[in-house]
C-alpha cells in the first residue's frame, strides 16, 4: 500500500502519527528488525495496521496492558517478544470522602503537560487508578503528580509482573430494527431516530474514534460508540433475534 491510499483511511488530525508508523512498519520490513511506536493510538489506528498491513508473513501486534484495552501501542516484527516501552503506574488517592472519578485522574494527568497519547487507558478502582504510560515519562510523572484535584495522592510504577484488575463494564441487551448507526444511538441513548440523527450530524458520535458522517452506515462487532455526553459502549455480540425480528444486540458500556 502507498502513503496516499493509506492516508485516504484517515482524517487529517491523525495522519502525522499514522504516517510516522508508516515509516516504521516499511523500515522493520526492509530491515527485518523489530520497531514500536512512540505512543498509544486508538483502535481506528492500531486495527487498521493489524487488519490491513500485518499478515502470517510479518507480525503487527498491538498492546494496552489491560485485556479489551483501547489505547495500544504498536509493534513491527517483534519476533523475539521484546517488551514494549511502557510501564504501569498506580495512583492511590488519600481522600477519605471523594472517590475520584477518570475524569479527575485525566485530568490531573494532562495538567502536568502530559499529551493524551502518551497515557494508555485508565483503570479507576475506588481509590486507586492504574495506567501504562510511555516509559520516557514515567519517572516525571512519579515526581511531579502530587494531588487529584484537592486529595493528595501518591505514585510509584508497578512491576513487570503486576496483575491488573478487569476493565469494567455494565452489560445491557438493546433490540433494534438494523444496526444503522443511527437506530444503536437512539436505543441506547432513549432518544427518537430522528435526534439521533441530529447527534451524529454535530459530531457527537464516534465510530472507533471516527466521527460517524454516514448515519446509515452500519455499526460492526467490537467497535466502540463513542456517544459525547453520554459515554461509551461497545458492541460485543448479536445474539439473535426477537420474536418480532429485531436484532438482540449485547452492548458493553464502560463504567
Amino acid at each position: 500500500m502507498d502513503k496516499k491510499t493509506l492516508l485516504k483511511n484517515f482524517e487529517d488530525g491523525d495522519k502525522p502519527e499514522v504516517l510516522n508508523l508508516y515509516e516504521k512498519y516499511n523500515l522493520a520490513r526492509e530491515r527485518e528488525i523489530p520497531l514500536f511506536g512512540n505512543n498509544f493510538y486508538s483502535p481506528k489506528v492500531w486495527k487498521f495496521f493489524e487488519k490491513v498491513l500485518g499478515n502470517n508473513d510479518f507480525n503487527i501486534s498491538s498492546n494496552g496492558f489491560f485485556k479489551d484495552s483501547e489505547r495500544r501501542m504498536i509493534s513491527f516484527n517483534n519476533i523475539y517478544n521484546i517488551p514494549y516501552p511502557f510501564k504501569v503506574i498506580k495512583i492511590t488517592s488519600s481522600s477519605k470522602f471523594n472517590i475520584p472519578s477518570h475524569r479527575d485522574y485525566l485530568g490531573a494527568l494532562l495538567a502536568l503537560g502530559i499529551k493524551r497519547n502518551k497515557i494508555g487507558d485508565l483503570l479507576v478502582d475506588e481509590n486507586y487508578c492504574y495506567f501504562p504510560v510511555c516509559e520516557e515519562i514515567e519517572e516525571f510523572i512519579v515526581s511531579n503528580l502530587k494531588s487529584i484535584g484537592k486529595s493528595p495522592c501518591t505514585v510509584e510504577i508497578l512491576l513487570e509482573d503486576f496483575i491488573p484488575p478487569e476493565v469494567k463494564f455494565d452489560e445491557i441487551i438493546i433490540l433494534v430494527q438494523s444496526l444503522r448507526v443511527d437506530s444503536i444511538v437512539s436505543k441506547l441513548v432513549k432518544i427518537s431516530r430522528g435526534k439521533a440523527q441530529t447527534m451524529i450530524d454535530e459530531g457527537k458520535v464516534l465510530i472507533d474514534y471516527n466521527s460517524a458522517k454516514n448515519k446509515s452506515s452500519e455499526v460492526q462487532i467490537d467497535e466502540t460508540i463513542t456517544i459525547r455526553g453520554f459515554g461509551k459502549f461497545i458492541l460485543s455480540d448479536i445474539l439473535g433475534n426477537s420474536k418480532s425480528g429485531k436484532f438482540k444486540v449485547l452492548v458493553k458500556k464502560y463504567t
